[in-house]
């Protein structure tokens, strides 16, 4: 509702920047219960992430932007088992289980950010909610520390639960070079959704009665700001009114933006 909001609003009150971007992450499950002897560890690696975004932002201080992303996210997880006890004194583990998901993602964001640099460079906090769909998997069972040999997971209704929802944030920076923006940003997204149908008694899971997966993942992109304005936001120590902000070459300082006094 409030995208349809921001888009049926005039130019002349908002932005639109559409863009694109890729990366490398992967993710972590939290299995419930936990099993005696397994450990679930953080799964990253050279998993690839693309996506395209489309971004709104309104004159109102204080208030932020919008932003949604359509996706293609590979989220994952890495289970230790077969623990060694006859070390007492430290984890070793002597069979390994990786799993990645490849997923549809399509999540909305509250984007507030800030200025700074003249207004070169804007920095950003990304709060919202997410939506996906797992179309693709891959695993690998072995000992710990091979180099790992990935075949295909076989996608089953009985067990496996595609869709999936939950939390998603993120923090980064963009720097603005006249209607493009460079960025980078890192983002986390919770699970709440399960992967594997509860109590599920297909090998190699083991029943569970949870099994979100979060994903872990670092973006750089690119996006480009349409429309004719300038960018909705006042150099630092200005008092002048919106409506006048995109008059305002980006990198003025504040003397130069400021209005000119009375004598």
């Amino acid at each position: 509702m409030a995208a349809l909001m921001a888009l049926s609003m005039p130019s002349t009150q908002a932005q639109h920047y559409i863009g694109i971007r890729g990366g490398a992450g992967g993710g972590m499950a939290r299995f419930e219960p936990k099993q005696t002897g397994h450990k679930m560890r953080l799964l990253l690696g050279n998993y690839p992430s693309a996506g395209i975004m489309w971004k709104y932002y309104g004159r109102e201080l204080g208030v932020g932007g919008l932003e949604i992303d359509l996706n293609y996210v590979t989220r994952g997880y890495r289970e230790l088992s077969d623990r060694d006890y006859s070390i007492p004194d430290k984890e070793v583990y002597r069979t390994e289980y990786l799993r990645t998901m490849e997923t549809i993602e399509l999540p909305f964001f509250w984007h507030i950010h800030t200025y700074t640099f003249k207004r070169r460079l804007r920095l950003f906090v990304n709060l919202g909610i997410y939506a996906s769909y797992m179309f693709s998997s891959r695993e690998y069972k072995g000992p710990f520390g091979s180099d790992p040999v990935w075949t295909d997971y076989e996608i089953k209704s009985v067990r496996d639960n595609p869709f999936g929802y939950g939390l998603a944030g993120g923090a980064g920076f963009g720097v603005l070079l006249g209607r493009f923006e460079i960025f980078a940003e890192g983002r986390y997204a919770y699970g709440f959704s399960d992967v594997i149908k509860s109590m599920a008694k297909y090998p190699p899971n083991t029943p569970t009665t949870r099994s979100p997966v979060d994903a872990v993942n670092i973006w750089v992109g690119v996006s480009y700001r349409l429309g004719k304005g300038g960018i909705l936001a006042p150099p630092a120590g200005t008092n002048r009114s919106p409506e006048s902000w995109d008059s305002i070459p980006v990198g003025r300082n504040r003397e130069a933006a400021a209005p000119a006094q009375n004598p």
